[in-house]
């Protein structure tokens, strides 16, 4: 009797198999929230910047698609140059629109498409007609007044009630020594107002605490060493080692920048230059120079600084502190463009966001914006600015057809009445990264982007090869999920929506590539945020 187990006819035919190889990688990255960089090689960028970055703010948790707009007012004449707010210590703000149309419009309370906005002031024609600098000051006597200078047009006060126009004279509201039709720009410092004299080096004061009686002249000129003309004037409160103090900024079009400290102007002894910097020549309007918490933020042909940046002795490109990784683009834009009206810069609390408007181009109109918190860059697209304000805590901006909009709101962009406008987009191209080697070829298998948002975002998304910076085509159209309620949306038709839900898929990519960057385009409700992606690749060999 044989010892030997038999072996079935099944087992002698199958043979052993050894464990398959896996050719394909899997790369997790986290969303951009560095923002746009423009100052690194292309390949192997920081993977938490972006080549592109539209629409898509970076936030400290991921990208946040921007809110829409919808009109405030309309049927303006014209231009919508200016807009001005009125905000006593008692009662409500009023706010105000000029136009170049001569005219400024109330537009305190929104108004539907067929309503004009009342006219408060009429035919005042300026060098730049509705081109109006504004500030709030309340007088020793303690009345508030809402301070308005155009060049050309002149000066007009308003104390809730009446707009009058301040002429040269010596009579009550009016000035004493100069015409006010010359005044081109108007602040604030140490209780004094101060006026730029248009088309001059020269400034003027009033006496502390009034709108009116004689002014005083104050003349940079001697000290421009680049030549110009003075453009603008604002306060500055730093440390200058015996506790805060206010300094006098004056800037030049020809980019010197003048710091004097002191109060009374009239005594050279206790007040006087104490610096004397250049930033390059600044664009047109008045608009380049904006306040931010200490600081101030300004706009020249070399792109954005802060005054303490520039004090530090630091530029504009290798080791500036704020803009330093986009300031080679921004500086060729603005040099590109200084007489063209606006390049205006503004903090927008509300948004948290300092935004810089660029005149309108062929190509649309855009703003750069900084994030405060996360200190980072993105572009915003679509919104048609043509001056912009932070009115009554919120953003306002006039455009070129007549309209005010209330910017940063909704889910959707010019919507007008009850009709909802055009769904919101963003587009980002993250830096090219090896994907493992960069000397390997990959071929593109999958990508998959994640989100969270109220509802599930329409997303179109692919891998960019070796420095292509194309995109895909736009989005899907949107489908709002909408905002139905338990116990009132009916079951079986109602769309449901939630709070902070997570949206992710894989998506089939195509080509190959010894380096890849992802290209995405989403449209989706406002706050819709882009956490991170993953990309699934199959290595190939060198050759």
């Amino acid at each position: 009797m044989s010892l030997v187990p038999a072996i079935s006819a099944r087992s002698r035919s199958t043979p052993r198999r050894s464990s398959a190889t896996q050719n394909h990688s899997v790369f997790a990255f986290q969303a951009p929230l560095k923002g746009l960089d423009v100052s690194q090689p292309l390949a192997g960028g920081d993977p938490l910047t972006a080549v592109r970055l539209e629409n898509l703010i970076p936030r400290v948790f991921g990208l946040q698609l921007r809110k829409g707009y919808k009109r405030w007012c309309s049927n303006m004449g014209g231009d919508v140059n200016s807009l001005l707010e009125f905000v006593p210590a008692v009662g409500e703000t009023q706010m105000f629109a000029a136009s170049d149309d001569t005219n400024i419009y109330d537009i305190t309370t929104v108004l539907p498409s067929s309503s004009t906005p009342p006219i408060v002031v009429t035919g005042l024609p300026g060098t730049v007609d509705g081109e109006y600098s504004w500030i709030n000051f309340t007088t020793s006597a303690g009345v508030h007044y809402l301070v308005a200078v155009s060049a050309g047009a002149g000066m007009l006060v308003y104390d809730g009630t009446t707009w009058t126009q301040v002429i040269e004279g010596t009579s009550t509201l009016q000035i004493e020594g100069i015409d006010p039709a010359k005044f081109a720009f108007v602040m604030i410092f140490k209780s004094r107002l101060w006026f730029v004299e248009e088309d001059s080096t020269r400034a003027w004061y009033l006496p502390v605490g009034q709108v009116a009686g004689k002014a005083t002249l104050f003349d940079f000129g001697s000290m421009f060493a680049h030549g110009g003309s003075l453009q603008l004037m604002s306060n500055w409160t730093m440390d200058g080692g015996q506790g805060m103090d206010d300094n006098l900024v004056a800037i030049s079009s020809e980019g010197d920048v003048l710091i004097y400290q002191g109060t009374d102007p009239d005594e050279a002894s206790t007040f006087n230059m104490v610096g004397r910097w250049y930033l390059g020549r600044v664009p047109v309007g008045r608009r380049f120079c904006t306040g931010y918490a200490q600081d101030l933020a300004i706009l020249s042909e070399r792109g954005l600084c802060f005054l303490s940046e520039l004090m530090r002795g630091q530029g504009f490109f290798a080791n500036a502190v704020v803009a330093q990784n986009v300031n080679a683009e921004l500086a060729r834009n603005v040099a590109g463009s200084l007489s063209k009206r606006y390049w205006e810069i503004r903090f927008l609390p509300h948004e948290q966001l300092i935004i810089i408007n660029v005149p309108r181009t062929s190509f649309g109109e855009y703003q750069w914006a900084y994030e405060v918190n996360n200190r980072a860059f993105c572009t915003l697209y679509d919104m048609p600015m043509l001056s912009v304000e932070n009115l009554d805590g919120r953003t306002y901006f006039g455009d070129t057809e007549g309209n005010v909009w209330l910017g940063f709101e909704g889910n959707a962009d010019g919507t007008v009445d009850d009709v909802t406008g055009k769904d919101l987009q963003g587009i980002l191209l993250t830096t090219f990264q090896p994907m493992g080697e960069g000397v390997r070829l990959k071929r593109f298998l999958m990508v998959r982007p994640s989100f969270t948002s109220r509802s599930a975002p329409a997303v179109q998304a692919r891998l960019n090869n070796d420095w292509n910076f194309s995109m895909p085509p736009g989005a899907p159209p949107y489908i709002n999920a909408g905002n139905s309620l338990w116990d009132n949306g009916r079951w079986d038709t109602a769309v449901w929506s939630g709070e902070n839900n997570s949206y992710e898929a894989w998506i089939g990519c195509t080509g190959t590539g010894r380096w890849a960057a992802l290209a995405l385009a989403v449209r989706g409700e406002a706050d819709t945020t882009f956490i991170g992606w993953t990309a699934l690749v199959e290595q190939g060999g060198i050759l």
